[in-house]
């Protein structure tokens, strides 16, 4: 609201400005010629200045910097009347002919006319130069994060390819999921001919049978590779569920090994989030790789999280 009055306040001296040009010019000129030297430039200037005020007031990028620009163009218009009081006196003291207060309002206004444009060009600029500064210092943080969490991923991959067992790789790769890239619902799911296992989960609100059909989604799509499912979603799926995103892990002859995390809309998949659990999952797929050179994984049919699945899906 401030910065939509502060640029409708430019916009207004602009127009106040044009008129008063338009009359002075009328005023004291009386050849077309005269009149359009006189009048255009600062018409110009007095036009620039009002579309200057209505885009300070359309633009989002001004709301917490209109204030700014507005100080500029009172600076501007104050200076460049002090300049002018300051010219008509050395003109008065230097030549007594002149006529000083016939003069000093058609002066007055054109450098007033100036100085605003001035000072609504240079506040612009300096309302650019935060702006650009603010995003930069943005990037930086955002870049920051980034690194730190890319190191975090790092250790957690020299941890998975120490570990011995699918229930430590498990462990580390929905720890990392909740704490690097804040997905509040992961589950890493085995699908194994016609059983699945939810290896570790932290999916609330949904049933077991529907998050191993979910696990069945990644099957195919390239391995460590974010994908975003939003169409053909099962019907189990409560309705705040807006979207899946699946990674599938390890893809073999016997078995398919995946990520899966419903979004709820509190979920933000950025590319810094798609770059980091990529990492993380091809970590997760060499120590499942290990695993599976070492032995062949057997699952208890008995097992709770065990789930027989159709094997059309």
């Amino acid at each position: 609201m401030q910065r939509r009055l502060q640029g409708s306040a430019i916009a207004a001296v602009g127009l106040l400005l044009a008129a008063v040009q338009v009359a002075h010019a009328m005023a004291r000129t009386s050849t077309t010629v005269g009149f359009l030297v006189d009048l255009l430039p600062f018409l110009a200037m007095a036009a620039a200045i009002t579309f200057a005020g209505v885009w300070v007031a359309r633009s989002s990028d001004y709301v917490e910097y209109g204030t700014v620009v507005g100080a500029w163009v009172v600076g501007g218009a104050v200076a460049f009347a002090a300049i002018t009081a300051l010219i008509l006196f050395s003109l008065n003291v230097a030549t007594e002919t002149f006529d000083v207060f016939g003069a000093a309002p058609y002066v007055a206004m054109d450098n007033v006319t100036a100085g605003t444009l001035a000072g609504v060009l240079v506040g612009i600029y300096d309302v650019r130069s935060r702006i650009d500064r603010e995003e930069l210092k943005r990037q930086r943080d955002r870049i920051e994060t980034f690194a730190n969490r890319a190191a975090d991923t790092n250790h957690y991959g020299r941890a998975l390819n120490e570990c011995d067992t699918m229930d430590e790789v498990s462990s580390l790769c929905v720890e990392a999921a909740t704490t690097l890239v804040q997905f509040r619902d992961v589950a890493f799911v085995e699908r194994r001919g016609g059983f699945a296992t939810l290896v570790e989960s932290t999916i609330a609100g949904v049933d077991e049978e529907t998050i191993a059909e979910l696990a069945g989604l990644a099957a195919g799509a390239e391995p460590a590779t974010v994908v975003t499912h939003e169409d053909d979603l099962p019907a189990g799926l409560p309705e705040d569920v807006e979207r899946v995103v699946t990674i599938l892990v390890t893809e073999t002859d016997s078995a398919t090994t995946a990520l899966v995390a419903p979004d709820r809309g509190d979920t933000a998949v950025t590319e810094e989030t798609r770059s980091l659990l990529e990492m993380l999952v091809a970590h997760a797929g060499t120590a499942l790789e290990n695993i599976y050179e070492r032995s062949i994984p057997t699952r208890d049919p008995d097992d709770p999280v065990t789930i027989e699945i159709d094997e059309g899906e």
